[in-house]
C-alpha cells in the first residue's frame, strides 16, 4: 500500500524542505538591481507601498531586509552557497542605497494627507523611522552577516547605521528621542540596535544614548489602577481610536516597553531598569484574564472604560506570543519562578483559547509573524527550549502543522498528479478587511516568516542554532 502523505507526520527535514520551497516561490520576486537585489513585497498586489511603513523596499517587516535576514538562515540550515549569496546581494543594495542621517530627517517629517486606506498609519512617523522599518533593522541583518564571514564591510556599515541614528537623536530635559511614537515599532527599538552595536565595539557612546532614551522613556510612565506601571507612548486618536484607549502588548504598549527595560538592564546593570520591567510586569498581570492555568491579556486598556473583555489578539504584536517576551527576559535575569509560570500562563491561554487551529478576531488568517500562526509556532518553540517541557513542543508541532496546512503549492504543469516545488501563503493581514488577501515575501508579514517558523522548529528538534530574530535574540 502506498504512503498516505496526510497520515505522514513531518520531521526536522522537511520543515528544511518547505523553506527551500519558500525560497522558490520568493526567487520568482526578485529584482535585480543595479546594486545587489530586492524582492517584490507583493507580487499578486496592485497596491503601491512605497511610503506605507511596514511594506517599504528595504524593510525587515515587508521588504528585502526581513528577505535577506531569512536566506542568510537558510544558508545556516542548509549550507547550500546559494541562499548566503542571495543574503549578500540583498545587504549589497541595502548599503549602496544608504541614505544615511537624511532618512531621518526625510522620514520623521513626512507628512500624508488623502483617503488612502494607509493615510492614517503613515503619519505615524515615528514607525516608519524605527527598528522594524528603517535602517537599523537593516543593520541588525548585516550585523549578522558579518557574524557568519567576518567581512569588515559588513560591521563597518553597521557603525554607520548606529552613527546615523546618534545624529538624528533630539534632546529633552529626560533624555534622547527621535519620534513621538516611543514604543517598541518606534524609538523604543532602537535599543535593541545600539545595545548589538555596543557588544560588537564596547563604544560606550552607544550604551549611553539607550540609556538617555531609556531615562526618556522612564519618565513616561505612570500608576497602574490595578497595581504597577503602565506606558501610554502612542498616541492612538492619529489612526481614529477614541481618546481614552490605549495600547497593552508588545509591538506598542507596555509589555513591549517593559522588555526593552530588560535589555537596558542587561546592558547597563542599572538596577531602575529592572525595576521598570517588573513594574510593567505587574501592570499586566493586574488586567490579565483567566486562571491559574491560563490567561489572555486584552487588547485595548482605558482609566475610563478599564480592560476590553471581548478582543484578545493571540499572537506577536498584540498577543500573549510577544507579551510573554518580558515575562521570559525577567525569569531568564532574576530566576524567579513567578515570572516563568506566567510564560507558561500566557502559553497556555493560547491553547484555552481555540488556537492554532482555530481562529478568532484577533487571530485572523493573516499568515504572519507578526499576528498569525508563524508568530505562535515561534514562541511555543522558544518556550520549548527554556523549559524542555514536550508540551510546548507538541504545541509547537500543532502549529507547524497549522501554517504548511495554510500554504498553497501549485500543480505541476500540465500534471495533476505532481506539485511545483514551489511554497507560498496567501493571508488577509488587514485584520478589519478580510477580503484583501494578498501573497507577501516578507518576514514578519509573509511567506517568509512562515518559512522561518518551520526552521525554527526544525532546528529545535535537532538542536541546531540559527540567527533569532531579535525578539529572541536576548535570550542566550
Amino acid at each position: 500500500m502506498s504512503e498516505n502523505i496526510l497520515f505522514k507526520e513531518p520531521q526536522a527535514s522537511d520543515y528544511v524542505t518547505f523553506a527551500e520551497e519558500t525560497a522558490s516561490w520568493i526567487k520568482t520576486s526578485r529584482q535585480t538591481k543595479k546594486y545587489g537585489a530586492s524582492w517584490i513585497q507583493s507580487p499578486d498586489s496592485t497596491e503601491d507601498f512605497s511610503d506605507y511603513p511596514m511594506l517599504t523596499e528595504k524593510s525587515l517587516y515587508g521588504g528585502s531586509v526581513g528577505v535577506g535576514l531569512f536566506y542568510l538562515r537558510l544558508y545556516q540550515a542548509t549550507k547550500k552557497a546559494e541562499y548566503l549569496k542571495e543574503a549578500e546581494e540583498a545587504a549589497r543594495n541595502i548599503i549602496e542605497t544608504d541614505e544615511g542621517a537624511a532618512f531621518y530627517e526625510r522620514t520623521l517629517n513626512a507628512k500624508a494627507s488623502g483617503a488612502s486606506k494607509l493615510v492614517h498609519v503613515k503619519n505615524m512617523p515615528g514607525w516608519a523611522a524605527g527598528y522594524y522599518n528603517g535602517p537599523t533593522g537593516g543593520g541588525y541583518f548585516v550585523i549578522k552577516l558579518y557574524e557568519l564571514t567576518q567581512n569588515d564591510e559588513y560591521k563597518k556599515y553597521a557603525v554607520k547605521v548606529a552613527d546615523d541614528l546618534l545624529a538624528a537623536a533630539k534632546k529633552s530635559d529626560a533624555g534622547l528621542y527621535w519620534s513621538e511614537q516611543n514604543d517598541l515599532c518606534g524609538d523604543a527599538g532602537f535599543v535593541t540596535y545600539l545595545s548589538s552595536i555596543y557588544e560588537l565595539t564596547k563604544d560606550e557612546k552607544y550604551r549611553d544614548a539607550a540609556k538617555s532614551f531609556g531615562e526618556f522613556l522612564l519618565s513616561k510612565g505612570k500608576a497602574a489602577p490595578r497595581g504597577g506601571t503602565y506606558w501610554n507612548v502612542v498616541d492612538l486618536t492619529i489612526i481614529d481610536f477614541p481618546k481614552d484607549v490605549f495600547w497593552v502588548n508588545n509591538a506598542h504598549g507596555t509589555s513591549g516597553v517593559g522588555w526593552i527595560f530588560t535589555i537596558l538592564y542587561k546592558l547597563t546593570g542599572e538596577e531602575k531598569f529592572l525595576e521598570a520591567a517588573k513594574e510593567a510586569a505587574k501592570y499586566i498581570e493586574g488586567i490579565a484574564v483567566g486562571d491559574e492555568n491560563a490567561v489572555l491579556v486584552p487588547y485595548l486598556d482605558s482609566l475610563e472604560r478599564g480592560p476590553s473583555t471581548e478582543f484578545y489578539y493571540l499572537s506577536t504584536c498584540h498577543g500573549p506570543a510577544g507579551t510573554a517576551l518580558l515575562f521570559h527576559a525577567l525569569y531568564k535575569i532574576t530566576s524567579e519562578k513567578e515570572y516563568l509560570d506566567w510564560v507558561l500562563r500566557l502559553s497556555r491561554g493560547i491553547i484555552k483559547a481555540g488556537a492554532p487551529e482555530i481562529f478568532s478576531r484577533g487571530y485572523w488568517q493573516s499568515q504572519a509573524l507578526c499576528c498569525g500562526t508563524p508568530g505562535l509556532l515561534e514562541h511555543f518553540v522558544s518556550v520549548y527550549k527554556l523549559t524542555k517541557n514536550p508540551e510546548f513542543l507538541e504545541y509547537a508541532k500543532r502549529a507547524a502543522k497549522t501554517v504548511v496546512g495554510q500554504s498553497f503549492v501549485p500543480d505541476a504543469d500540465g500534471d495533476i498528479y505532481h506539485q511545483k516545488k514551489i511554497r507560498r501563503w496567501s493571508g488577509a493581514w488587514w485584520r478589519t478587511i478580510p477580503t484583501d488577501v494578498h501573497s507577501y515575501t516578507g518576514l514578519y508579514i509573509g511567506s517568509a516568516g512562515n518559512a522561518w517558523a518551520l526552521l525554527s522548529l526544525a532546528a529545535a528538534e535537532k538542536e541546531e542554532k540559527l540567527i533569532d530574530l531579535v525578539e529572541y535574540n536576548y535570550f542566550a
